[in-house]
């Protein structure tokens, strides 16, 4: 990327550990939830040492993840249900009564011919059934990139109808990729780089803590074993903006009065415990 604008700042070996600086795993096969870490740990937590050591941080991913984990599920799904209708309003005109968790394991236990010849279909019915159970059979396949994922969600609206191009399907598909950029949801946003020669684009992930013991963070050159090293901060911006979603995800439900009459009740045993 080029340009003067980053969410983000960078920081000399004397500014001291705070919230909204940006953790790197120094083991780069740590899972995409520890790779980068976003620091929320309150300023005067550090200060007056009331985390105890315990740096609270939520997960950043690179947006390609994000996106494959918290998006392609819910594109396969409205796909599935989709297909789903169709192939039931096509068994339902034959008197075949299947559930549809059924249908979504059939055809991957079984292949799409052979399930056809056994409900007894033939004709039309049968190549609209056929194609929805193989449409079903590519949904359920694993995907390990962004690419397949997409590329696997496109494929299966394409066996369903030949009315559109691949190419329309493909922009449909990615343009419903491209709402959490513009729109996040309450518990994410999007960051176009976290630190210099990182700038591929992030997701912030607000559901997901993890907590780091601070003598395990260097944010300096150091000799000792560490396990994250700091790599920037964000600017103010972000982090007021990060940690307002953060108590907006988080803010107090209410429970109700049975719980608060068992939390008493547990309470009373402890002091009872202790007499």
């Amino acid at each position: 990327m080029t340009g003067t604008f980053a969410e983000y700042r960078e920081l000399s070996i004397t500014d001291p550990l705070r919230q909204g600086d940006v953790l790197e795993a120094v083991d780069p096969s740590r899972s995409k939830w520890q790779r980068h870490l976003l620091v929320l740990t309150a300023d005067c937590d550090f200060a007056y040492d009331k985390h105890q050591g315990r740096v609270t941080c939520v997960p950043v991913l690179a947006a390609t993840e994000y996106l494959l984990e918290m998006q392609v599920p819910r594109l396969r799904e409205k796909s599935l249900a989709k297909i789903l209708r169709t192939l039931r309003a096509e068994l339902t005109g034959v008197g075949a009564n299947i559930s549809d968790e059924r249908l979504r394991a059939w055809p991957c236990e079984v292949e799409p011919a052979k399930i056809i010849t056994s409900i007894g279909l033939d004709g039309p019915a049968a190549e609209t059934v056929g194609a929805s159970l193989r449409a079903i059979r590519l949904l359920s396949q694993p995907t390990t990139s962004l690419g397949e994922a997409v590329d696997q969600i496109v494929t299966a609206q394409l066996v369903m109808s030949d009315a559109r191009t691949r190419d329309a399907v493909i922009r449909q598909t990615v343009s419903q990729l491209r709402g959490p950029y513009s729109q996040p949801p309450g518990d994410t946003l999007f960051l176009s780089a976290i630190a210099r020669n990182h700038d591929i684009g992030y997701f912030v992930y607000l559901r997901h803590l993890e907590q780091v013991w601070q003598p395990e963070i260097a944010i300096g050159p150091a000799r000792r074993a560490v396990s994250y090293r700091r790599i920037s901060r964000l600017q103010d911006r972000y982090i007021h903006s990060i940690v307002q979603r953060f108590a907006l995800v988080f803010l107090s439900i209410g429970l109700p009065k049975e719980y608060e009459e068992m939390r008493d009740l547990h309470a009373e045993l402890l002091e009872e415990t202790f007499r």
